[in-house]
């Protein structure tokens, strides 16, 4: 049996846009828990690991710097190489270094230069300075419900100024800008309001995104408001919907054949699922043998009625 989805996070919405087979995957059958992105030696992906450990290290950083212990460049780059060589293991990395013997050594050094520049961006020279004294670096697994929700977009990092609560939320990726941004990142808000340890007040919140594009940080910053924050809300309730008419699509048998693909080649190269999907030897080909196969099994439903 299906389970019911009720839980949205901006990870599973991406996914759910980007490719509907790669949410069926990932998500449907993981309603009960968050899930753990460490995976298994065989499915981990490089551009997963790489985010994860620069946000591990960005919080040791931080919680370092708050204690008077001040990084170097070198020692930034030791903590990213250890942590990297750990996750990735042992296999992995000698099969890329046999591969492209300067790979590692270009991602280590690519992971302290964001990093460092991080550290240049406004919201980090307050704190290095203490303009900003309270602060907190929270866990993304946390929820928080919402009506028959359960929603998972806590900010990376909360800072409190007079009397308004900062939500920060630090996208090292740098995806590109859609038309929900605004609304995405007002979800945190509805995170804290539903939180028993923030204010429930809109007005005593402002949202901070920090994205990492072109080798740069690009800063976004929305205020809510009561009628943003429903919109919000709206769109989460409609994630979720779409989510499960998704996963009833599939049927009691999870017919995989006819969920949607994704829309972007250059999404597939980065998948987990890429060596069982039909899309392994190209998508487009893979769309229209899914259309074909589509058509052939509704005529043949119709032709035994």
């Amino acid at each position: 049996m299906n389970e019911l989805q009720t839980m949205w996070s901006i990870s599973r919405r991406k996914s759910l846009i980007n490719c509907p087979r790669e949410y069926v995957l990932k998500y449907s059958n993981n309603q009960n828990k968050y899930i753990n992105k460490k995976k298994k030696p065989g499915n981990k992906n490089i551009e997963d690991i790489f985010i994860r450990i620069l946000r591990e290290v960005m919080i040791e950083k931080l919680e370092d710097q708050r204690n008077g212990i001040i990084w170097s460049e070198r020692m930034t780059q030791l903590k990213l190489r250890m942590n990297l060589e750990l996750e990735i293991g042992k296999k992995i990395l000698n099969k890329i270094k046999n591969s492209n013997s300067s790979f590692f050594e270009d991602l280590t050094l690519s992971a302290r230069k964001q990093l460092d520049s991080l550290w240049n961006t406004n919201i980090f020279r307050r704190i290095g300075s203490n303009r900003i004294k309270r602060w907190s670096c929270l866990d993304r697994i946390k929820s928080a419900p919402i009506a028959h929700l359960d929603i998972f977009c806590s900010p990376d990092l909360i800072f409190q100024v007079n009397n308004k609560w900062h939500l920060l939320r630090i996208d090292f990726l740098g995806e590109k800008t859609t038309n929900f941004e605004d609304l995405e990142a007002l979800a945190m808000v509805n995170w804290s309001i539903n939180n028993r340890n923030l204010p429930d007040l809109s007005k005593k919140y402002i949202v901070h995104i920090l994205k990492y594009r072109n080798s740069k940080w690009i800063y976004q910053r929305f205020s809510p408001s009561d009628i943003l924050l429903q919109q919000s809300k709206q769109l989460l309730e409609k994630d979720v919907h779409q989510m499960n008419q998704l996963v009833n699509k599939t049927g009691p048998m999870i017919n995989l054949s006819i969920i949607p693909l994704s829309n972007n080649p250059e999404y597939c190269k980065k998948c987990n699922f890429k060596n069982s999907c039909p899309a392994k030897k190209g998508l487009a080909k893979a769309k229209i043998e899914q259309v074909l196969s589509e058509y052939n099994f509704a005529k043949e439903k119709f032709d035994s009625n």
